[in-house]
């Protein structure tokens, strides 16, 4: 049976127009603004880096700029902070500057030096902020392939009570150090633990380990279930798995074959990578090629066209999530359709956003997404 949840609400208005010149840079800036409430960016350091950049100009090269100073202001104020003693503000003003890193690179040519530069300042602004958090985000390394992935366990305190555990697998090269603000935290406040790692195809493993994406993602997933199983403070028969965006194939696909898994969510649901993502939104085709090591537009067209979920959907029958909008404009909802149709589960939630919620990962009705995302494995996981 399925349990389909439709919050029908077309009143609500869908994307913020902060720049009305590209929807693009108006959609990626309500994903940064979507943190705001879980400590992932400040709104009024928002508001004053999109009043710089302004509502006509369309050079990303000014995007570029404006963010890189944001994050560069917030960085040298989490510097001043940590050197007075104020730990606290240290740790925010560190996670946010990680935050704004990310945001200025997202739209320069992956080839861009400036892209791994700013990578590499967010993803240790970030370390930083873990550092000063009292042992509860705690940096790790599985390995894998003769190298290892990196990642970050984060619990709810250092009882180290054997609690439930969800992996949470980001996107098309989201970081694992977002993820924490993409409900990353939501886990941890309802006794969860929660696992973020840059498997192939994401953050560290792309950018420096070549590890590319892959369809059969149950293998790296299998290396970190068998490293996170080796901890006391993981109950191994309350295991969980989550995808965001390109995740939302990720983690039904590694849950289909991995028998640890005892409940899966797909933010974001899909059939085909090729035709769900690649060919329906094309701005994000580069990125793509990136991530699978592509050369060009046929050679990604080739390995993309075995990230499916036929055939993967109809094995699955552990508990599952789908939540998507009908007015996603990077991953067509129709895939997402077709992919709760085909599951053999008896227990299916489908939270199909029409209104409020309605954009790709529910950026507009962030705070209430992810809480039921998180409440949703609290219940299948107990």
């Amino acid at each position: 049976m399925t349990n389909s949840s439709v919050t029908a609400n077309r009143d609500a208005l869908s994307i913020i127009e902060l720049f009305p010149q590209d929807e693009d840079w108006s959609l990626q800036t309500m994903r940064l603004l979507a943190q705001v409430a879980v400590g992932g960016a400040d709104l009024f350091e928002c508001a004053r880096t999109a009043a710089r950049i302004g509502n006509t100009s369309t050079d990303g090269e000014v995007w570029q700029r404006e963010w890189s100073r944001t994050a560069e202001e917030i960085t040298a104020a989490a510097e001043t902070a940590l050197a007075e003693g104020n730990l606290t503000t240290a740790r925010r003003a560190f996670q946010r500057s990680g935050s704004y890193w990310r945001h200025s690179e997202f739209f320069l040519d992956t080839a861009d030096p400036r892209r791994e530069q700013a990578y590499r300042n967010g993803t240790r602004n970030f370390q930083k902020a873990a550092e000063l958090s009292g042992g509860l985000i705690e940096r790790i390394e599985v390995p894998f392939e003769g190298v290892t992935m990196d990642g970050y366990f984060v619990k709810p305190d250092a009882s180290g009570t054997p609690r439930p555990t969800v992996l949470f697998l980001g996107g098309a090269d989201s970081w694992a150090e977002e993820l924490y603000f993409m409900g990353g935290t939501e886990f941890p406040s309802r006794g969860l633990n929660v696992v973020l790692v840059d498997t192939p195809g994401r953050g560290s493993s792309l950018r420096f380990k070549k590890l590319y994406s892959r369809p059969d993602y149950e293998v790296p997933v299998a290396a970190v279930l068998d490293f996170i199983t080796q901890r006391p403070d993981v109950d191994t028969d309350r295991i969980g798995l989550a995808g965001v965006s390109f995740g939302g194939y990720y983690a039904p696909r590694a849950a289909a074959f991995e028998p640890r898994v005892k409940a899966v969510a797909a933010w974001c649901g899909t059939w085909s990578i090729l035709t769900d993502f690649y060919e329906f939104y094309p701005p994000l085709q580069k990125q793509l090629q990136w991530l699978t090591g592509s050369a060009d537009d046929a050679q990604a067209r080739h390995k993309l066209a075995e990230f499916t979920l036929d055939g993967v959907a109809q094995k699955l029958t552990i508990p599952v999530y789908v939540m998507h909008g009908t007015d996603d404009l990077i991953m067509d909802i129709k895939g997402a359709r077709r992919f709760i149709d085909a599951l053999a589960s008896n227990d299916v939630t489908a939270d199909i956003y029409d209104g409020a919620g309605s954009l790709h990962c529910s950026y507009d009705y962030f705070s209430v997404a992810t809480a039921r995302l998180a409440d949703w494995f609290v219940h299948r996981l107990g």
